[in-house]
């Protein structure tokens, strides 16, 4: 692995969670360990590194596509984990970066653990603990037991080529240090502008608990109801200190505004976000997501439910496939926020006025796919130096009201009415959409646990969470092996070489699809005998093999 001799000290304006006081921004360049850590100022600092470097979790090899590893989104380029022809790489800055973090990390750790000044500097020094579990989880999650080393180690110690620890010490190693984090970090009232407080520990440890208790259930790997149990407890503690709420700033819209632009700053909503600055540090994703490299599928846009609560093949509402917006009707508002209703009026990257909006054309550069992204569509037409201002939220207060019903359900085999009014409901009341009761689902013949899963896939759609959803679940290996699907073509007015919307007319990309491209009339983006799932093998990713090479101790995964 990387070892770094000593920690860098980057300038930051990113920061993690709206509280009190600005990040001491002073520029560093590589630091003596004789003439720092003598100082309060000094472990913020160190501590500054963490929030411009790390925070790129669940979005894997620092872009935010990873959606496209699942079967809700296709890019513009056949993605090898989707299909399940990724082979093992010889280097792999997933397991590179954590592992650098995690050794920044041991050296703030040890540093402030012996130091003079340890009960000043408590708040950085939970931070240190806070960003090794969150280093060592990125790890977990992708690749399963890995090696623990939390002091810092030179080339030469032996631990460097320590072997695998097993899955469940891992998972140890991690809440443990998330209860010295919570331990020792401020209530939000009382932390510093933009850095991990308490709350937020909490907030990430339910879902570290979540995550792993559901992966021991449903890959029948150990006990997960304790995990649960704290994925529970951790997430109404969140909820219950009030530290946090649902953006309704926009009113109706506030779900796709709390994610763009100015309104995605010092949102109540963030718990954990990444900020992106002109001239600081610029999301230049804000540009790509615009251009086709996050397009939804028909799984996605068969997802949202009607306005009357019902999933479509259930409900009198839905009106199907026949012109290129009827099943954009009587939906959830979330679809209409996260995808783009077919020839709308709307402001995007590098276009200062309002323009129809067609596959294909202007930055709708992806003609393959008949869906467009909306969800991160920034309405600046020019963002500054390539790239746009808005936060990444790594962690919102809508993931903790999900955590709370799925765990719920998980440990209990049943969720309560008051339990969903707590969590799920919150979210549908900021959509205006039907409660989710268990009388409803008793009368409509629908399936709790999918309720419960589906909410989660809607409110969190594209952000990064799905390959993880579908693996702890142990569902990829029946959803990652089916054709990848757009719009319907035959018989539908996408069919028509011209299509006239709202008095525009527009060419039609998918006039003559051959029938090679499609499937029961759904035009195909990738079909599904170019997909495959190995359940043995594709849970996991593998070990670099440098890796494997360098250190013989060092196992790699089943499979590969």
């Amino acid at each position: 692995m990387k070892i770094r001799i000593s920690i860098f000290i980057s300038i930051v304006f990113l920061f993690a969670t709206g509280c009190k006081k600005q990040l001491d921004l002073t520029p560093q360049s590589e630091i003596s360990d004789l003439t720092f850590w003598q100082t309060s100022n000094d472990f913020e600092l160190a501590a500054n590194w963490f929030y411009l470097n790390t925070l790129d979790d669940p979005h894997y090899s620092g872009t935010n596509n990873s959606d496209n590893m699942s079967d809700l989104a296709f890019g513009t380029d056949i993605d090898p984990v989707s299909s399940g022809t990724y082979v093992a790489p010889e280097q792999d800055n997933n397991w590179d970066n954590p592992y650098s973090a995690i050794r920044n990390a041991n050296k703030l750790i040890e540093e402030g653990q012996g130091s003079s000044i340890k009960s000043s500097i408590l708040p950085y020094l939970g931070e240190g603990y806070f960003f090794r579990a969150y280093n060592y989880f990125t790890l977990f999650k992708l690749f399963g037991g890995v090696p623990i080393i939390n002091q810092v180690l030179l080339p030469t110690d032996s631990m460097v080529f320590d072997a695998r620890a097993p899955r469940d010490v891992v998972m140890d190693s991690i809440l443990s240090d998330l209860n010295i984090a919570i331990a020792y970090l401020p209530a939000k009232s009382d932390a510093g502008t933009g850095r991990i407080c308490q709350e937020a520990a909490e907030a990430f440890k339910a879902r570290v608990c979540l995550f792993e208790g559901t992966w021991r259930k449903f890959h029948a790997s150990g006990d997960g109801d304790t995990l649960l149990d704290q994925a529970i407890a951790e997430a109404k503690h969140v909820i219950d200190s009030k530290s946090y709420a649902l953006y309704q700033g926009k009113g109706a819209s506030s779900y796709r505004y709390l994610f763009i632009d100015q309104t995605s700053e010092n949102n109540p909503e963030s718990i954990i976000a990444k900020k992106y600055r002109t001239n600081i540090n610029v999301n230049g994703w804000a540009y790509g997501v615009s251009w086709g490299n996050l397009n939804p599928t028909k799984q996605a846009a068969d997802m949202y439910l009607c306005t009357d609560g019902l999933p479509i093949d259930k409900s009198p509402l839905f009106r199907g496939y026949d012109s290129c917006r009827s099943e954009f009707y009587n939906r959830d508002p979330r679809m209409t926020q996260s995808l783009i209703l077919p020839a709308i009026s709307i402001i995007r990257p590098q276009y200062d006025t309002y323009r129809p909006q067609w596959p294909g054309v202007d930055n709708n550069r992806n003609e393959n796919s008949g869906y467009m992204l909306y969800k991160f569509i920034s309405e600046e037409p020019t963002p500054g130096n390539g790239g746009g201002e808005f936060d990444w939220n790594d962690l919102r207060y809508a993931e903790v009201l999900l955590t709370y019903a799925e765990a719920q359900y998980e440990r209990n085999g049943g969720i309560s009415d008051a339990d969903l009014d707590l969590s799920i409901n919150v979210l549908r009341d900021r959509v205006n959409m039907p409660h989710l009761t268990n009388a409803f689902v008793t009368a409509g013949g629908l399936d709790m646990r999918t309720e419960i899963r589906r909410e989660r896939s809607v409110e969190l759609a594209f952000e990064g969470f799905r390959w993880d959803d579908l693996r702890r679940w142990k569902t990829a290996e029946t959803a990652l092996p089916q054709s990848l699907l757009s719009i319907d073509v035959v018989g539908t007015q996408w069919a028509n070489p011209v299509i006239t919307l709202d008095g525009n007319s527009y060419n039609s990309f998918f006039y003559n699809t051959p029938s090679s491209q499609l499937q029961n009339g759904f035009k195909v983006l990738q079909p599904g005998t170019q997909r495959t799932f190995d359940p043995n093998k594709n849970y996991l990713l593998p070990i670099p093999t440098k890796q494997v090479a360098l250190n013989p101790k060092l196992t790699q995964n089943p499979g590969w």
